[in-house]
């Protein structure tokens, strides 16, 4: 049976594009032969420097969400990273099989060190998102192409390791199978979705009430155009727009394009409104449903599976290394 290994970084709600960019795939995997590790990677997040009240919530809010999805917790394990400290203990370790060259060329370094520094966290993140995937030995890793280049590094830190104490770790690939939609923003179609509070109008929030997706995306950016048409460097704002619906209704793009090609935006804009509206209500009421001993129960017998399998990780990179 594949191990697969996916994580979320809990810096503010969880938005559309979390949902259908990952944890829809999530649901998927669930569903799968597998065992599946689904990660809140919050000490990630602190290379962000998070008010500790917001990260707080933000983590019980994304375990809330995970729950309410419909992944299938039978062969699913969800917990929070800073409760394994296995995770930090490894990315010390995988640290000595890395050089500092290869992080400063990670191109995320790069972007995000604009804004918040050149501070060690931030170069050494794909350190510890090895530790995060190879800590239970994954197989298969479900990353979006701006990720694709940590899971690289991760595949080299890990034959390195191998040459040197014996064949600990597999070499984890990309996950076979469709990935998941790449949203962006409904006011800057050229960024990403954001959980960012500077581009709320662009966001579509997991809770958002029905009127306000209405009037989030009967405000989205198009152009000057009337033609449905999947086309990312003219119409960026109607191909995403498009990315959304298929997403959603599981069609390729062609179809979706077909199936709207005498609608004019506004109508189209509305008919992707009701459509997330549809998608994200059962979400929304399982989540009020879901009451604080249940996600107390569901972290404390996670953590425990979860912490075996890094235990027996550890104890064998531990006899390999001699400090057992």
């Amino acid at each position: 049976m594949k191990t697969v290994f996916s994580g979320i970084q809990p810096s503010g709600l969880v938005h559309l594009g979390n949902l259908l960019g990952a944890i829809n795939n999530w649901v998927k995997l669930s569903n799968d032969e597998s065992k599946n590790y689904f990660c809140i990677v919050d000490l990630h997040s602190l290379t962000a420097m998070p008010d500790k009240t917001s990260l707080k919530t933000s983590i019980r809010d994304t375990l809330k969400v995970l729950m309410a999805s419909g992944i299938n917790m039978k062969n699913s394990v969800i917990y929070v990273q800073s409760d394994l400290k296995e995770h930090a203990y490894l990315s010390w370790i995988l640290s000595n099989f890395c050089q500092v060259g290869e992080l400063q060329r990670m191109t995320q370094f790069k972007e995000k060190s604009n804004s918040f520094g050149t501070h060690s966290g931030l170069l050494t993140y794909p350190i510890l998102m090895a530790a995060d995937i190879l800590i239970h030995k994954a197989n298969e890793v479900p990353v979006g192409d701006d990720q694709t280049q940590h899971l690289e590094l991760t595949r080299n830190i890990a034959d390195r390791f191998n040459n040197n104490y014996g064949d600990i770790f597999p070499i984890p690939e990309k996950t076979s199978g469709k990935s998941g939609a790449r949203l962006m923003s409904l006011r800057h179609p050229e960024n990403k979705m954001s959980k960012s509070s500077d581009d709320i109008n662009g966001t579509i929030y997991f809770n958002d009430s029905k009127d306000s997706i209405i009037k989030k995306f009967k405000s989205s950016v198009t152009d000057s155009h009337n033609e449905i048409k999947y086309d990312l460097e003219s119409k960026p704002g109607i191909s995403n727009l498009i990315e959304i619906y298929s997403a959603i209704n599981a069609t390729e793009l062609k179809e979706t394009e077909k199936q709207f090609q005498d609608f004019r935006y506004g109508d189209f804009k509305l008919a992707v409104a009701e459509t997330v509206i549809n998608y994200l209500e059962p979400i929304a009421e399982k989540f009020e449903e879901i009451s604080d001993s249940e996600v107390d129960s569901a972290v404390e017998n996670n953590l425990k599976l979860a912490k075996v399998s890094a235990e027996l990780t550890i104890s064998e990179i531990e006899t390999a290394l001699g400090i057992d």
